[in-house]
């Protein structure tokens, strides 16, 4: 619910909370009206844009003739000509073997939803997938060449059987992950219905949030946790046991920690330099009535260089994995890789089994990852209904600033692309731009793990050895985003309590946020361990954090985001300086 007193402040003060709240609430049912009424006209606008004239009848006989319509229409839904070409040639090897199955004509649709350009074709008769069997091996065969199409484009063809049709469907121009279309409308959806919720009666605000909103995101997020582990240690098995050498395997390694180290050491001197610009000038005094943090973080405050060495070598294999450490799982991986590699040809089962279960877990990752636009939805209306409108209005600059400090990152990691590895940092921008509303809604870098490698491999042109090393093991110790916004907390902080800052302390700030980056877990939240422990070394009250818990969850969306997008530019820098990149894939639209 809204806070009264901003209420009374902003409508005065014999303000009726009540009737107000009750006008709220017809107002918050009116405003999702609105936004379903908009997504139901979206819908029909589409179903519109493939209406009858993008639908045609093929026969053998005439399919010259309505080749040349449809390839008209996909020329006009912004397919190129090398796609149109390719959609044609697979186009008519279907209607073939459909018309020498059954004999009857075959109907094809051109449609364009949510960016993917697709031709489905309806046939009636017998159960027949005209690419069900295809095998390339018989190189003697008459279909030999016929085989080697559907084979070759076997990602864009699906065949399904309902009432009495053979549906096919050739995905002629594919607009990208379309999960991400439907993360963006639940995320935007999932913001005006968390605003709305606030103006209802506390008690149903309050079920719904709880209740229902905040289910959603815990099965979910206990989902990625379930599959996390094994899907992070068999990738990094798989891969380390492919490598040739032990050469390969340090010279790649050497060069991931040193990109990690440079970038996080940029993130450190742009986090001065905003916090040396933006808050330089008479900030105002913490507010008194702060209520104190609470004993489990005021008690969490102690990271050194000794215990994060030590926590990397576990005890047994089963903590690891039960605790969810991941730098143990990454040492354990690389360890099993490593010792693969070194015995070759003998355990090649065994490699083969590893590769299989990689598969596996991948394949159920997928199957929980679809579920995405359903939990970007309700992580948004919940973050916007927890972030009461008093704490963003003071806070406003300090996002502002940290937003800043996003941004100037992601310009830097294009920089870097021109300087260091010669690539036009322009698909990097295109592309990853959209990727990075994941790490946002999931808030948490380990979490997007499994997502953020099968973006690099697909999206990027990055090849599975440089991703699947890079991506975990970024997840765990490059923590770009966490250092900016921890290292603007911890000064924004110490000056409201009215601690003047030297050089000498701002070295230590330094040498400490360094040290909690690389410490820190990738898990929401993380960073209020490591932030008592910069404000107790410098003897500013622990309590002073509670000042900004109100957006805490926006400061670490925001952490996340560089954090990942850091992952994500390393891999790109590594695989390029290997010859890993793939230029092709990189370039695509």
């Amino acid at each position: 619910m809204i806070d009264n007193f901003l209420l009374r402040e902003i409508f005065g003060k014999s303000i009726n909370i009540q009737a107000l709240e009750t006008f709220g609430a017809v107002t918050a049912i009116i405003i999702v009206g609105v936004v379903l009424l908009v997504a139901v006209c979206t819908y029909l606008w589409h179903i519109k844009e493939n209406g009858d004239l993008n639908t045609f009848t093929v026969t053998k006989d005439g399919l010259s003739e309505q080749s040349e319509k449809i390839a008209a229409v996909l020329q006009k839904m912004k397919a190129s000509k090398r796609e149109i070409m390719n959609t044609l040639l697979l186009l008519e090897e279907v209607v073939v073997r459909l018309q020498e199955h059954a004999g009857q004509t075959v109907t094809a649709r051109v449609r364009k939803f949510l960016g993917d350009v697709q031709i489905s074709l309806a046939s009636y008769g017998e159960a027949y997938n005209p690419f069900g069997e295809v095998s390339i091996w018989d190189t003697e065969s008459e279909d030999y060449l016929r085989n080697m199409i559907f084979h070759s484009n076997k990602e864009k063809l699906s065949y399904a059987r309902r009432n009495g049709k053979n549906l096919v469907t050739i995905t002629a121009h594919p607009a990208g992950s379309r999960v991400m279309y439907y993360m963006s409308f639940a995320m935007v959806l999932g913001i005006c219905f968390g605003f709305c919720i606030k103006w209802l009666p506390v008690t149903v605000s309050t079920f719904i949030a709880d209740n229902v909103l905040s289910t959603v995101q815990t099965l979910f997020m206990n989902a990625i946790s379930l599959m996390l582990a094994p899907v992070l240690f068999f990738s990094l098995v798989s891969t380390f046991s492919n490598l040739t050498s032990k050469n390969e395997i340090g010279r790649i390694g050497g060069k991931i920690i040193s990109c990690f180290l440079f970038t996080t050491l940029i993130a450190l001197f742009l986090g001065f330099l905003l916090g040396r610009i933006f808050y330089d000038g008479n900030l105002p005094s913490l507010p008194k009535t702060l209520s104190p943090l609470s004993e489990e973080y005021q008690a969490s405050g102690a990271i050194s260089v000794k215990a994060i060495l030590l926590d990397i070598i576990p005890r047994n294999v089963v903590n690891p994995i039960s605790e969810g450490n991941m730098l143990q799982i990454i040492f354990i991986a690389i360890l099993t890789g490593i010792a693969l590699s070194a015995l070759g040809e003998k355990v090649s089962t065994l490699k083969a089994i590893f590769s299989e279960a990689n598969e596996l877990f991948l394949k159920m990752m997928g199957m929980v990852i679809f579920f995405m636009p359903l939990v970007a939805f309700a992580s948004m209306a919940l973050l916007m209904f927890s972030s009461t409108a008093s704490a963003l209005l003071i806070l406003l600059q300090h996002l502002v600033v940290l937003a800043i400090g996003v941004v100037i990152m992601f310009v830097l990691y294009g920089i870097l692309f021109l300087i260091i590895g010669r690539t036009s940092p322009v698909q990097y921008f295109k592309k990853t731009a959209v990727y990075l509303l994941t790490p946002f809604m999931l808030s948490s870098s380990c979490a997007c793990i499994p997502m953020t490698i099968d973006f690099c491999k697909k999206k990027l042109g990055i090849s599975n050895k440089i991703s699947s090393f890079t991506i975990p093991l970024g997840a765990t110790v490059n923590m770009n985003g966490v250092a900016i916004y921890l290292l603007l907390c911890a000064i924004l902080l110490i000056k409201m309590c009215g601690i003047s800052m030297d050089m000498a302390m701002y070295l230590k700030l330094g040498a400490l946020t360094l040290l909690g980056a690389i410490g820190a877990s990738g898990v929401p939240n993380s960073g209020i361990v490591v932030l008592v422990m910069l404000l107790s070394a410098v003897g500013a009250p622990i309590g002073s954090i509670s000042f900004l818990l109100g957006v805490w969850s926006i400061m670490d969306r925001f952490g996340t985001v560089t954090n990942v997008n850091g992952d994500i530019a390393a891999a790109i820098l590594v695989a390029k300086s290997e010859d890993e990149l793939d230029m092709a894939a990189y370039k695509a639209v």
